[in-house]
């Protein structure tokens, strides 16, 4: 098919699918967050933040030419800080993570669920190693198509839960910004999802992006539900135990090492 009916048809897959439609998400009006639960929520989600510009660094360096580099570079301009007061998103993300009652010290000291650096090793090693449509596929649509709707529900929770607008500027900046990066990305794809082996590199890599997504959210739901348990029932030993999880120091360690190995 044609580039644009091809986009188009992806853009409604990504808008249909479970990673963007999660009952984590969805639920977020009728099933009320408490701050609590956006502690976990924020400490889960912490490592992406951290790791996002990563791909698109790896990413950058792994396109072909010129024409395959201009998006990357126009987005990593914006995740330095270009269009958000000079600060990079994670220093923004940091915010809400205080908001949330996290010190510098306890954000390192985080256990995570095994999914949260599952989805990591997933997107780094198809930035790294797999073909550069692949990786543009779970970092451009996978990604800029997918979260300005899924931040729209978190945001409902946020602010429900009583957070101030300038404790969750991170996520309002996101879906202002990620608008945008989707349009961008559409007009470079109308030029790179040419034919049907490109297509098919692009939707494969979106794809798995949005499959490591929902396992992300039925883990950091898997992580709140234990919370809720534990703080009803104290002393009483959760069924997702955090016990050989991972802190968020010893991952980054982890994933340096994978990285500079190729592994």
């Amino acid at each position: 098919m044609d580039a644009r009916t091809f986009l188009r048809e992806l853009r409604t897959e990504v808008e249909h699918h479970p990673g963007v439609g999660h009952s984590l998400l969805g639920r977020m009006s009728i099933d009320p967050r408490a701050r609590a639960d956006f502690r976990i929520f924020s400490g889960q989600h912490y490592p992406l933040v951290g790791t996002f510009t990563r791909y698109l660094e790896l990413l950058l360096l792994n396109a072909p030419a010129s024409d395959e580099k201009v998006w990357l570079a126009k987005v990593l301009v914006d995740e330095y800080g270009e269009r958000s007061e000079g600060a990079d998103h994670a220093a923004h993300y940091r915010i809400f993570m205080r908001a949330c009652g996290w010190d510098d010290a306890g954000m390192e000291a985080i256990r995570l669920h095994p999914a949260v650096p599952q989805f990591l090793e997933e997107h780094l090693r198809m930035c790294s190693q797999d073909e550069f449509l692949l990786g543009l596929g779970a970092v451009g649509p996978g990604h800029e198509w997918a979260i300005p709707a899924m931040f729209h529900e978190v945001l409902k929770g946020l602010r429900a839960a009583g957070f101030g607008e300038h404790e969750i500027g991170y996520f309002t900046l996101h879906v202002e910004q990620d608008k945008d990066h989707g349009a961008w990305l559409e007009e470079a794809l109308q030029r790179l999802a040419e034919g049907e082996r490109n297509q098919a590199l692009i939707r494969a890599g979106c794809l798995r992006s949005l499959a490591a997504r929902e396992r992300l959210w039925w883990g950091i739901a898997d992580k709140i539900n234990a919370g809720r348990m534990s703080a009803r029932f104290p002393g009483l030993a959760s069924a997702t135990s955090d016990e050989g999880e991972a802190t968020l120091a010893e991952v980054r360690r982890r994933l340096t090492v994978r990285v500079s190995l190729g592994a």
